[in-house]
Formats: structure tokens, sequence, C-alpha cells
């Protein structure tokens, strides 16, 4: 109940948004390996945009692919290597979202070399099945990491929430093109 006290009362002043909402909606996400909805999409938008001015234009609803945030590009690398693994062993039950994408949100130095590595099998596999595919992939990898200058140490809970972000429209833009087919 205080809870939607605050919110109404900062929606109403137009002040800024409690930080323990952005805080237990990053602690729910990461509670079930990354099931982000829409909801909570909007949540740590609304919040980065009204309390750390992070601006609207620049970052619409959907993926911002000329962004160069490391934060929002870890998170669309994270979701492109889920995408390379599920498409290369289709019905796979526990993906790498369900192991690792609560390290790779908070300290990506540590996980994504390993990611990286499970990528190489996995595009092998595609290679010999599905050339067409591994060459996407190959190519959105590429234009994706050349906006990285490494992998930091640890994210802040701000940047957490911008990996989330750049994970989720990457995941909407993957729905969107089978959509369109």
């Amino acid at each position: 109940p205080n809870m939607a006290a605050m919110v109404l009362q900062a929606v109403l002043a137009d002040s800024r948004y409690p930080a323990s909402l952005y805080a237990d909606t990053l602690i729910r996400i990461r509670a079930e390996q990354g099931s982000i909805t829409w909801g909570r999409a909007a949540i740590i938008k609304a919040y980065l945009i009204k309390n750390f001015k992070w601006e609207k234009g620049e970052n619409s609803m959907g993926l911002n692919e000329a962004s160069k945030d490391t934060a929002y590009v870890l998170g669309r690398l994270f979701s492109v290597l889920e995408s390379v693994q599920t498409d290369a062993n289709p019905g796979i039950k526990a993906t790498i979202r369900d192991r690792y994408f609560n390290s790779a949100c908070a300290t990506p130095a540590s996980i994504f070399p390993t990611l990286i590595k499970l990528k190489n099998s996995h595009i092998k596999k595609l290679e010999r099945e599905k050339i067409n595919m591994k060459i996407y992939y190959e190519n959105l990898l590429t234009e994706i990491m050349g906006k990285l200058d490494g992998f930091p140490r640890r994210l802040p809970l701000d940047e957490q929430g911008m990996f989330m972000l750049g994970y989720y429209h990457q995941q909407q833009k993957k729905y969107e093109k089978k959509e369109e087919k």
C-alpha cells in the first residue's frame, strides 16, 4: 500500500519515483531469472527517465540499435547469444538466461567470456545445419560487439536496469521479425 501511495504521489507531483519501486522490480526480474514483462520494462524505463534524466527521444520504446551505452549493448548481446543457443538447439529446456542472466547483469566481465565460448559451439552447429542463420548471427554479433570497449567488472543498479531494457528490446525485435514473416 505504501508503494502505491508513493508512486501516485510522484506522478501527481511530477517528482522522482521511489528507489524501492526500481529495486523491487529488478529483484522480481532476477527472482524469475530474467522474466521481463512489458510492465516491468516500462517501470525500469520510467524510473531511468525521471530519476537519472535518461533521454526519452534517444531511447524509444523499441530497440535502439544506435545506442553505445555499455549496459544496454550488453543486454542486447545477451539476448542474441540466447537466440543463437535456442536456434542451434531447438526444444532446449534451460537456456543461458536460466543459468547466467543474474550474473551477466551484475558482473559481466566474469560471465560474458564463458558465453562467447558457448556461442562458438552453437555457431558451429548452425554452420552445419542452417548456414543462413549462422551468417545472420555472426553479422549481428559483430555489429553489437563493435560497440563495446570490453566487459565491465560490475554494473551498478541503474545500469542493471539498462541491461534489462537492452535485453527486452532485443527480444521484442526478434518477435517482430517472426510476425512480419
